[in-house]
């Protein structure tokens, strides 16, 4: 177990203090043996529709007597998923026989037992998509969404001008000892707090020539011509970097001293310094590899909310910011962000303060605009982070009060078995935690392999085993991440019932979040044999190079017996894409390169694909991720 800071968590600081993705990361995306002797059972030709259940995702129809129905289906859609492996508790067998199948066309798959009663764990999963286990249900009625392996990332890049900036380059180009820019980056969604998530890279790193000084700045800077002591500074674009689809896109313009920006180091005081002063939105489509989008930054932002800050933990740095709730829907529509500052409490104990935040005067798109202020602890050291949201909505001048931050979580991993402390903070007045949400996955972040979701009276969780024909999950000896994210829904939520209630609820509802991150050493095989069965000889099988990886991948794998070997690349639908060895195998180590192509030697599109290593009737699996 490790928990020393990841590169993920430092990049996440950068990020927050110069407040590029501030309200996106904050705001966004609300985580092999034989059968053990039973007959492969298939979904059931009848099937009860699931009428009290949000059919995007959800839980409901009554406690568990006798029966349960689950339907997969695609995570943001009600399509069903057919073909995907469903269980009922923690293994095969238990807790009743013919526990687990495969869903139908409908993507349902019923389970009948006498004498079956909740609470229960229940996993779904499908070739290509991530494992999703609900903890601890007692509901005759489920949807589980699952969602690809691999997150799309952003690639189409957009980009153009800020206009509107106001600059004053001085007498004869020796400036004014400012210095003037603009931040571009897409308006939030409000889908709630339900995971703290600094993945969304919406930037690429670009170096811009400061006083002779070169400074590495993010491309959805834009610098306008400007002098000082006779030297030009500039930047004449930004750039994002965003999937397709549809988005408003966010510009406010700043001024920071010239010579607070040279120091370097503290980013803090940075942010701080910058005062921020117009903004603009614009709408637009995102359809191929390239789109022009220019910006006019108007109205004034101006300095009109003030946010009290108690109860924030020592060591750490706190973004606070305020947001424009442009659709008018209580922060589930488009967030436009408008102030960001920045709060440091040293080593010691907890600290107060207060600090000023803009918004903008109710004129044009900004018209009847309600005011929502959200705080984000960073710790310093560690990789936690804690969320208060106020989500009002507020008119554009008014003061709230930020103190009721959770505790920190602290989460620990001893083989399959995953426990976390209960971070409810009553002293500081929190409401009490209504859900967990964690992820397994690759700790490049690349890959997400497992989800799921537990009550919040819940602090422990043990992976499933899982049968054979299941498909492919993490091996033991993989090296990976666990983010665990406990949520207080208290925004507007009279009572919540885990047994009986949609998911879109925590968006509707989250004011409350504790995040922690954690590297582990996978010793625990999900898909490893069942009890009373004989074990066969263990298999190695390793990734030796980057993952992913744009040219070729080293793939070591380790027997300790002579044994026919079949090792083959398989995509993401369980398509055999090429053979790396078919035969005989010695005892040892052995290395293979694939290079990315197909059988006929043709290259293969970017993706994961599945390294999997057959000996002796057992089965170990790897995800690998081409990038071209």
């Amino acid at each position: 177990m490790h928990r020393t800071r990841t590169s993920h968590a430092r990049a996440k600081r950068l990020v927050f203090l110069f407040g590029l993705t501030a309200v996106c990361l904050a705001l966004n995306c609300l985580v092999i043996a034989p059968p053990c002797g039973f007959i492969v059972p298939t979904a059931m030709a009848e099937q009860t529709p699931l009428r009290l259940t949000d059919p995007l995702g959800g839980t409901g129809g009554g406690p568990i007597a006798g029966s349960i129905t689950v339907r997969v289906v695609q995570a943001g859609t009600s399509d069903p998923l057919p073909n995907a492996f469903v269980m009922v508790g923690p293994r095969p067998g238990r807790p009743f026989a013919n526990n687990w199948m495969m869903t139908g066309a409908d993507g349902l798959a019923t389970f009948v037992s006498s004498g079956f009663t909740g609470p229960v764990d229940v996993t779904a999963g499908a070739a290509g998509y991530r494992y999703f286990t609900i903890v601890g249900v007692d509901a005759r009625e489920l949807v589980l969404p699952l969602r690809p392996l691999e997150s799309s990332t952003p690639e189409h890049q957009v980009g153009d001008q800020v206009d509107g900036i106001d600059v004053n380059n001085g007498m004869f180009h020796l400036g004014d000892g400012y210095f003037d820019f603009a931040i571009v980056i897409p308006t939030a969604r409000g889908n709630g707090i339900n995971s703290i998530d600094t993945g969304m890279k919406v930037a690429r790193p670009e170096t811009l020539n400061v006083l002779n000084q070169q400074m590495v700045v993010p491309s959805n800077i834009y610098v306008p011509q400007q002098w000082e002591t006779l030297l030009e500074i500039v930047k004449d674009h930004y750039y994002i970097y965003l999937a397709p689809g549809v988005y408003t896109l966010t510009a406010m313009s700043g001024r920071v001293a010239t010579s607070v920006l040279l120091e370097g180091g503290d980013w803090n005081a940075i942010l701080n310094a910058t005062s921020w002063r117009e903004i603009d939105v614009r709408d637009i489509t995102v359809t191929g590899p390239t789109s022009a989008a220019d910006l006019l930054v108007d109205p004034d932002l101006t300095d009109t909310v003030a946010m009290n800050l108690a109860n924030v933990p020592a060591g750490s740095t706190t973004v606070c910011l305020s947001a424009g709730d442009l659709d008018h829907l209580e922060g589930l529509g488009r967030l436009a962000p408008m102030g960001l500052r920045s709060f440091s409490c040293a080593d010691g104990g907890a600290c107060a303060g207060s600090v000023s935040l803009c918004t903008t005067p109710a004129v044009g798109e900004f018209a009847n605009t309600g005011y929502m202020a959200l705080a984000m602890v960073d710790m310093t050291a560690t990789n936690d982070a804690l969320v208060v949201a106020d989500r009002g909505p507020h008119p554009p001048a008014y003061t709230t009060t930020l103190s009721s931050f959770f505790h920190l979580l602290d989460p620990a991993c001893a083989g399959g078995v995953f426990t976390w402390n209960d971070v409810t903070n009553p002293g500081a007045g929190s409401p009490p935690v209504h859900l967990c949400t964690a992820s397994i996955g690759d700790t490049a972040q690349t890959v997400t392999y497992w989800e799921l979701m537990a009550p919040g009276d819940r602090f422990r969780f043990t992976l499933p085993a899982l049968p054979a024909q299941a498909p492919p999950a993490p091996a033991a000896g993989e090296l990976l991440l666990w983010t665990h994210t406990a949520l207080g829904l208290g925004y507007n939520l009279p009572a919540f019932d885990y047994d009986a209630f949609a998911f879109s609820d925590v968006n509707a509802h989250a004011s409350h979040a504790s995040s922690d991150l954690l590297t582990f050493d996978l010793v625990y095989d999900p898909q490893g044999i069942c009890p009373g069965e004989p074990r066969e000889p263990r298999l190695v099988l390793t990734v030796a190079s980057s993952n992913p990886f744009r040219h070729s991948s080293r793939i070591r794998f380790t027997l300790d017996h002579r044994t026919e070997v079949e090792l083959a690349v398989h995509d993401i639908e369980g398509r055999k894409v090429a053979e790396l060895w078919q035969g005989p195998c010695e005892p040892g180590e052995h290395e293979v390169v694939w290079q990315g192509t197909a059988a006929q030697g043709s290259p293969v599109a970017s993706g994961v694909y599945w390294v999997r290593l057959t000996a002796d009737g057992a089965t170990a699996a790897r995800a690998i991720v081409l990038r071209r």
